[in-house]
């Protein structure tokens, strides 16, 4: 598997057409993700994932932060197979905003259904000069 990725803006219209993703924003509903998160504290922020198939068939995870943030790093985990992804972002200034969702862009093969990922976000709030925050995401794949 790549261990290099750039994170790049896709258009919500593309996805709506093959994605398929939990719209919980809140730790209390099923599959919701953030709030307290680990080590520089979550602020307040809350991821929801999501998958789509790639063109390859493989899975791209998906995510749309609750408030604007930047994200330096993306750590996909899955404890079960003892795999895990460190993900650095090129542009850690670029700023993800709650309207857009955004993509991994890169496939992960052999997910299935009922997999618990882990995903840990780490960035500041806002923009480069904001808070810091370390949120840990679980997902299970639907």
């Amino acid at each position: 598997m790549k261990r290099f990725f750039t994170f790049l803006l896709a258009a919500l219209t593309v996805f709506a057409f093959i994605s398929c993703k939990d719209n919980s924003t809140s730790p209390n509903n099923t599959g919701g993700i953030g709030g307290g998160g680990i080590g520089g504290g979550g602020g307040g922020v809350t991821f929801t994932m999501g998958t789509t198939q790639g063109q390859q068939g493989g899975t791209i995870f998906t995510f749309r932060p609750s408030t604007d943030v930047t994200v330096t790093t993306l750590t996909l985990k899955l404890p079960a197979q003892q795999f895990e992804d460190v993900l650095t972002n090129p542009n850690p200034n670029e700023v993800f905003n709650p309207q857009t969702e955004y993509s991994t862009e890169i496939e992960y093969t052999g997910v299935q259904s009922g997999q618990q990922w882990q995903f840990v976000f780490v960035g500041k709030l806002g923009s480069s000069t904001g808070t810091a925050y370390t949120v840990t995401a679980n997902y299970t794949i639907p």
